[in-house]
């Protein structure tokens, strides 16, 4: 349910005491840009690669994404406390390397591993303790001071792996004393058979997640009767009946050839009871009388022109073609292509140039002879080389996702205006939003060949055309809220985290329990994210970190101890650096001098696709950790779609990019909503 929607004429105030419903929250939350790319790219893949999605695959990839997620986490810390930790990445291997050379070589017979580990977060916090000290007392920039880290812990690595052990590479721990105990807590893993109920525990949490997150929502979004109607609860509780009687009718079915009687009363099911439940428990609301709003024709257009594209390039392009797209282009297209990208940056100039943007004549004359011919240039050199590097099947994966998502946008922001002014044209966008999502549905069904994606696809989409159309009736017929009602927020809070824990619940036993590995690098990614989000946004010392990022001075003015906070911030990074590397040394039993290197930046690249500024005073954990794993669920996707593996850098770049302008777009939309 969306106020952000809100069929109400907005009230103005000071945004302080201005009511922010749950959709509103989260368009303002950091990591909103990393959750809607965190669904994307794994729905991309899972679209696009057949052993993509399996319990096996899932397992990997959240491996991948587990020492990932865990220096994001401290390191998206660092940056909202406004600072970098360049050698974030190679004390991972700096603390393997000190672990492993005293298990084998400080006395004659090595050492335990219970003191091993603890002198090498001893360690690591040192040179967490020095980063900080240099950054306080010296006033120089963190880059330039954990740049210097970097190569002075990169050489010692280096020095004492090649004169103590002789190869850069340490292994053969697994006999030191305490081995068993930290391979258990640190690298164990944990595989499952089949269980017997498995899918019957999923589904049925399935459900109830989507009962409860719905309920939840709505509960924080409209206004509550004096008096519950019995009649309508009671058509509410068959729309569920009708629900739960087709998914579980569907689940014995064929996921292609699917019973279609069960699928519409299950889908009319869900209607019934979203629309009825609101009906029976929130007030209505008056009809606004107006006219088609002129704001929703452009986006109402542009989400018409999605729908056929995503709809219609699938005929065009095959799934299975794997040549070059520049090579499967006929002469004459390429001949065209070439045209348009260089033309690109010309048709913008004019279209700026009569819109009025460039006023200055001696500008205009600038650009178009001095600057225009080289963008040109550029652009068509872009252009080319971006059909050279990309595959057929590749151009269509890519079409049919930002073609789909995009309607999807346009429809939503044209409903939404169209709410501002008329009811009408409210439901009719909604309508057609949803009739969108039914063509698409049936395109990619009749399109693909694998029956995994004509069952899965077809139905998450059927399952979008159906909480649109019921949230856009309840949103037509109810009072939207304007202000807080504690007990119905409560409720309403309590409802979703339920409903999450549920849904992780039914998710874990639906990947594990089906030869599935649980990894316990994955349960401390989990841990550590959820003690950072605690620590940034339920405690004093979070609001310390975003005080002294956004200004040490000011900070330090209110009485904040900005120094000791930044110094903590480099400690705890290192110290999870040397977590991160005792786990890799407890699950390979081997590590690395050059563990780690270079892969800061990328523990970078996932706090800022998390909605981390790089300016500090701003970002969020989780948001860092979802971008782990969009990171991980790539370098996983690409191999399992048959691509080239070195693509998954052109990926990464473009994953950084956009959601950076996706973070930004939608932050500056929902802060103007206030």
């Amino acid at each position: 349910m969306s106020e952000v929607d809100g069929l109400t004429p907005t009230k103005t105030g000071d945004e302080r005491i201005t009511y922010r419903g749950p959709i509103k929250k989260l368009l303002v939350s950091p990591e909103i840009g990393a959750l809607i790319g965190a669904v994307v790219v794994w729905a991309f893949f899972w679209g696009n690669g057949d052993k993509f999605g399996t319990a096996g695959s899932t397992a990997n990839f959240l491996d991948v994404a587990a020492p990932l997620g865990i220096m994001a986490v401290a390191v998206s810390l660092l940056m909202i406390g406004g600072e970098f930790d360049l050698s974030a990445g190679v004390m991972t291997g700096a603390s393997g390397v000190t672990i492993a050379l005293m298990a084998k070589y400080f006395t004659d017979g090595g050492i335990s591993l219970w003191v091993c580990i603890p002198a090498a977060f001893l360690l690591a916090g040192c040179v967490g303790w020095w980063n900080g000290f240099l950054v306080n007392r010296t006033g120089l920039p963190s880059f330039i001071v954990t740049l210097g880290s970097f190569f002075v812990i990169k050489g010692a690595n280096l020095v004492f792996s090649k004169r103590i052990n002789s190869l850069v590479n340490v292994s053969d721990v697994d006999k030191a004393h305490g081995y068993k105990f930290f391979k258990a807590v640190l690298g164990g893993e944990n595989k499952f058979g089949d269980m017997k109920y498995r899918d019957i525990i999923f589904i049925v949490g399935g459900i109830l997640f989507a009962v409860l997150m719905i309920l939840g929502f709505i509960e924080q979004s409209l206004v509550r009767k004096q008096s519950i109607s019995a009649s309508d609860l009671i058509v509410s509780l068959i729309g569920v009946a009708g629900a739960t009687f087709g998914v579980m009718t569907l689940h014995r079915t064929d996921s292609v050839n699917g019973n279609t009687v069960a699928g519409v009363v299950g889908l009319i099911g869900t209607v019934l009871a979203i629309v009825f439940y609101a009906r029976a428990r929130f007030e209505k609301r008056e009809k606004i009388a107006g006219g088609f709003p002129p704001a929703a024709k452009t986006l109402l257009l542009l989400g018409i022109l999605g729908t056929a594209v995503a709809s219609l390039t699938g005929q065009l392009f095959d799934r299975n073609e794997e040549r070059v797209m520049l090579q499967w282009m006929p002469t004459n297209l390429r001949l065209a292509v070439a045209i348009l990208g260089g033309a690109f940056p010309l048709a913008m100039t004019i279209r700026s140039f009569m819109r009025g943007d460039i006023e200055r004549r001696g500008r205009v004359i600038s650009l178009l002879i001095l600057r225009l011919p080289i963008i040109c240039l550029v652009s068509l050199t872009g252009v080319v080389s971006l059909f050279q590097l990309t595959t057929v099947q590749a151009v269509r994966a890519v079409i049919i996702t930002v073609a789909g998502t995009g309607a999807a946008t346009c429809f939503y922001q044209a409903r939404r205006a169209a709410g501002k002014a008329s009811t009408k044209w409210f439901v009719n966008i909604g309508l057609l939003m949803t009739a969108a999502f039914l063509v698409v549905a049936f395109a990619l069904r009749a399109d693909s060949s694998a029956p995994r994606f004509r069952g899965g696809i077809f139905t998450s989409l059927l399952l979008g055309a159906t909480l649109v159309l019921a949230t856009t009736l309840v949103e037509a017929s109810h009072r939207a809220r304007t202000k807080a009602d504690v007990s119905a927020d409560q409720l309403g809070r309590r409802m979703i985290l339920l409903g999450l824990i549920i849904g992780g619940i039914a998710l874990a036993v639906r990947l594990v329990l089906s030869d599935g590995v649980f990894r316990m690098s994955v349960f401390w990614w989990m841990f550590f994210t959820m003690v950072g989000a605690f620590v940034l946004t339920k405690t004093k010392y979070g609001n310390w970190i975003f005080a002294v990022g956004g200004n040490k001075d000011a900070a330090r003015a209110t009485g904040v101890p900005a120094d000791k906070v930044k110094t903590a911030l480099f400690v705890a990074t290192s110290l999870l650096g040397a977590f991160v590397g005792a786990m890799i040394l407890m699950r390979l039993n081997s590590v690395q001098a050059q563990q780690g290197d270079g892969q800061e930046f990328e523990y970078i690249i996932a706090a800022v696709v998390g909605g981390n500024l790089m300016t500090g005073g701003y970002g969020s954990v989780v948001g860092a950790s979802l971008g782990a794993l969009i990171m991980a669920i790539s370098k996983n996707g690409i191999p399992a779609a048959q691509w080239n593996q070195d693509g998954r850098f052109i990926f990464l770049g473009a994953v950084l990019l956009v959601s950076v302008l996706v973070n930004n777009y939608v932050r500056k939309k929902a802060n103007e909503q206030r």
